[in-house]
């Protein structure tokens, strides 16, 4: 489990990399609000990838084994838990499925120790 400051798609990378899996995400499990959308419009701007690569959401990242998904309560403390995906053997391999495309997610969220400017 880990907090997902950085963004979804570094934080993801972070946690397959510690745990030698890979992941499967599904774009349409991911909890875009409504709201988020709607300003996305309005400012030609793509709320999956704001919800992929976007920081300051902390919201937690966990996994729990298959067996276990139907165990899992639908909120904590009024907060919702979303099932975006599965993690699998494909040591860092991370793919994303939006509809009918499939492509590897490459991390673009916040690097605390990048150095120089690009």
């Amino acid at each position: 489990m880990l907090d997902l400051s950085d963004g979804l798609s570094s934080d993801l990378a972070h946690l397959c990399e510690e745990s030698n899996a890979g992941a499967s995400i599904d774009s349409s499990y991911l909890p875009i609000d409504r709201d988020v959308s709607q300003l996305c419009g309005r400012r030609a701007l793509d709320p999956l990838m704001l919800a992929l690569h976007g920081g300051e959401d902390f919201e937690l990242l966990f996994t729990v084994k298959p067996e276990d998904v139907p165990r899992l309560p639908k909120r904590v403390d009024g907060v919702g838990i979303s099932r975006i995906g599965e993690v699998t053997d494909q040591s860092g391999k991370i793919r994303i499925t939006e509809k009918n495309r499939v492509w590897d997610l490459e991390p673009q969220g916040f690097e605390h120790f990048k150095t120089g400017l690009s």
